[in-house]
């Protein structure tokens, strides 16, 4: 077997699109890139960090009613969606949800189907976007991205504790309530 044409040290062993030869899996992981590699068999798409997307704390949420009446538009449009599904929304649906809203609003994406996603997936997103839009249409896209930061970090820390897989869902239901209209939820008694 040839050496790889980019290090010139390991051996080449996957075929390569742009590069002279087959590659080293060590050079092929490093040098990918989207544009000129999506078509290659071994690619894959960069897994995001959705930690070290910007969010407000907890504490600054605490208190705060302007920003807890923007992640309460949020949060009662995943209950309007949970309703509408017959109350069948995981919390590990509720948190693809909000990361395929931080694609939209922070990575950029400008699409919100990926070959992963189920429909129920594209249909909350779509819900819920629409709220966003009505609700938070005077918020700049940073403030939106730093609630739905926060809403993922306090969904992940609930659904941890899972049992039934709806402990997130069930304390929005419980405190925040079923968005009705823009700025208005309804709870449960």
């Amino acid at each position: 077997m040839a050496k790889c044409p980019i290090c010139n040290s390991r051996k080449g062993q996957r075929p390569c699109l742009i590069a002279t030869g087959p590659v080293c899996s060590f050079c092929c992981g490093n040098t990918r890139q989207p544009d000129s590699c999506s078509e290659c068999r071994f690619y894959q798409k960069p897994k995001r960090s959705y930690n070290d997307v910007p969010a407000f704390a907890v504490t600054e949420m605490d208190g705060d009613f302007e920003l807890a009446s923007y992640s309460n538009a949020i949060e009662g449009a995943l209950c309007a969606f949970d309703v509408k599904n017959k109350n069948g929304l995981q919390d590990s649906d509720a948190i693809s949800i909000i990361e395929a809203l931080i694609d939209l609003h922070y990575f950029g994406d400008n699409k919100t189907k990926d070959e992963s996603d189920s429909q129920l997936i594209v249909n909350g997103v779509d819900f819920v976007e629409r709220a966003i839009k009505t609700d938070l249409h005077n918020v700049d896209n940073e403030e939106i991205v730093k609630i739905l930061g926060v809403v993922r970090f306090v969904a992940r820390r609930r659904a941890k504790s899972a049992i039934t897989g709806r402990e997130y869902m069930n304390v929005i239901h419980r405190y925040v309530g079923l968005r009705i209209g823009p700025g208005m939820q309804a709870l449960r008694i």
